[in-house]
Parts: C-alpha cells; sequence; structure tokens
C-alpha cells in the first residue's frame, strides 16, 4: 500500500482521488498493488541468489550447486551453515583466514569478531623411568624447540653415589658429587640442584642445566659404582659388585614443549552454548578445512559475548 498512497498523493485534487468509489481512484489501486507484486518478486529472486537470504525451495537449489541435499528435518538454519562450509571448502581450506572464517559461520559470528587461535601450542609432558647404572633409552623434546626439563631422581634402593644422566648423542652430562641414600630426592632443575628441597649446587657436576633437544638422543643413567660392576671371567674378588646389589633410581622428566605442526583454537564458551553447537560438530568443520597433517585443539573459554 505504501506504492499506492504516494501514487494517489501526487494525483490534483481535482481527480477526486481521495474517493473510494471513484474509477480513477480504483484504477490506480489496481495498478499500484501489481507494481508492489512486481517488486515483491524481484525482491525475492534478488534474495534467491544469495545464501544468506534465500529460504525453503531456494535455498535448496543454491545447495545444488553444490552437490548437497538437506537433511531430514534440517532447518534452512542448519542447512544455510552446511552450504557455507562447502562454499569454503570450493575457495580452497587450510589458511589460518579459512579456519577463523568457518567457525565464525558456524557460530553465526560477524566477521570481525575475535577468535584466538594459538600456533604451537605449549604442552606438559612426563616421562617416568626405573633405571639401574648403565641403563639407557631415547628421549626427545617432542617440539619444534629444545627444551630444558626438570628432572626428579628417587632413590630406591639403600645407597647411590655420584649419579648422573648423560646423553651419549651429544656428550653432555649432569649429576651428583656425593652419596644418596634411600628415599632421597635428588632434583635438577634450572635454578640449580636440590637434595630434599634443600640447595646442593655446589655438588652440581657437568653443565648446568641438561637440554632435551628436538631431535632424539639416546640418555644413559650411571653412576660411581659402574666402574666396578662384575663381568664373567674378569670379575676381582672382594673388589667387583653385582647387579644384584645395585640400587634402583626412579627418574621423572617433566617440562613443556611448543607442540609441532599443532594449532590450538580458543572459542568463547557462552556463545557457542548459545548457538547450540557441540564440541565434535565444531571439530568437524575444523578439520574439514585445515590442512592434511596438522592437528587441532579446541578449547573453551569463559566468557566472550557479542551485539
Amino acid at each position: 500500500m505504501k506504492r499506492v498512497n504516494r501514487i494517489l498523493r501526487r494525483m490534483p485534487d481535482h481527480y477526486k482521488t481521495w474517493d473510494k468509489t471513484s474509477v480513477i481512484y480504483n484504477f490506480l489501486l489496481a495498478f499500484g498493488w501489481r507494481l508492489e507484486e512486481a517488486q515483491r518478486d524481484l525482491f525475492r529472486i534478488m534474495r534467491s541468489h544469495w545464501v544468506d537470504t534465500a529460504f525453503g525451495r531456494d535455498l535448496d537449489k543454491l545447495a545444488s550447486i553444490f552437490m548437497l541435499k538437506r537433511r531430514p528435518g534440517e532447518t534452512d538454519s542448519a542447512f544455510r551453515r552446511r552450504i557455507k562450509r562447502a562454499i569454503l571448502d570450493y575457495k580452497g581450506g587450510g589458511t589460518v583466514a579459512t579456519i577463523l572464517s568457518a567457525v565464525r559461520t558456524l557460530l553465526e559470528l560477524p566477521e570481525d569478531y575475535p577468535i584466538e587461535i594459538i600456533e604451537n601450542p605449549l604442552q606438559s609432558f612426563r616421562e617416568e623411568f626405573e633405571v639401574r647404572t648403565g641403563d639407557s633409552w631415547v628421549m626427545s623434546s617432542r617440539g619444534v624447540e629444545d627444551s630444558v626439563p626438570k628432572i626428579e631422581l628417587q632413590v630406591l634402593g639403600p645407597r647411590v653415589v655420584n649419579p648422573t644422566i648423560l646423553n651419549l648423542t651429544t656428550g653432555e652430562s649432569v649429576g651428583f658429587k656425593g652419596v644418596l641414600k634411600e628415599n632421597d630426592v635428588l632434583e635438577f632443575s634450572e635454578d640449580g640442584l636440590y637434595l630434599n628441597g634443600l640447595d646442593v649446587t655446589d655438588k652440581l657436576v657437568g653443565s648446568k642445566k641438561f637440554i632435551l633437544y628436538r631431535r632424539k638422543c639416546e640418555i644413559r643413567y650411571y653412576e660411581e659404582l659402574e666402574k666396578k660392576i662384575g663381568v664373567f671371567d674378569q670379575a676381582l674378588f672382594d673388589e667387583s659388585i653385582f647387579a644384584i646389589g645395585i640400587s634402583k633410581v626412579r627418574l621423572i622428566f617433566t617440562w613443556e614443549a611448543k607442540l609441532p605442526a599443532t594449532f590450538k583454537l580458543r572459542l568463547p564458551k557462552r556463545v557457542v552454548e548459545r548457538q547450540g553447537v557441540s564440541l565434535d560438530e565444531i571439530y568437524n568443520v575444523v578439520n574439514f578445512v585445515k590442512a592434511a597433517g596438522v592437528r587441532a585443539i579446541i578449547e573453551l573459554k569463559e566468557g566472550g559475548e557479542y551485539g
């Protein structure tokens, strides 16, 4: 009626367009209605060409371009999100911008909504070994950089003399000069060396800190007694010590490393819950567009509102 009223207001008064029984009024009314219907049809056609404004059968036709079909009971809103994900895939994925765009689309967030993405996030690691002198194993930092671990040595046997941890690959070592008794706890850290909580850094031997390298290295634990361990047909009576009497120690390595080929997405928990999107659905979207071989970690954080 807005268009009809505008036409009627523009007519001269002597046409009596204010008289609803007049011929000119009814003619202009019919003419104006046809114009408004044509305009609505034009707008409907324009809306049907855009995923954000199309609905019903028009949305189904747009989806068919990307070989998509509506699932049973799927709403226009949910179907619209799937179509947008398909468009992103056709455009090519794998970049940070594409991943962020896909997540914003899924959560129906503005294009400029800030989403925190952390490349090569830090992760804590812990490895534990029960060893005797001479035992060795292979370790690495598991990250994109070298790391300095905290090493805790717990004495499980009666006595340990001059315990040392040696990197056989690089020749670097860190150790303690002295005697440890059963249940003693020795801690190597970047701050120094501690025995049962007391600072004994003056008894530190070798490197000031033990480094876990990116590449795999062979690590060995040994102590002073290693030189006196008896070997068959070579042992000397009253001088050699046999394995049955050698103390065991527990070595606990804890460190942090930046994960290779990994990124973390931190999303506002409140927004995710409000949109009714599950964590699995977010993972599916991210895994769909990210590069092959790259690991995604998704974390929900408190807060985060918009609008």
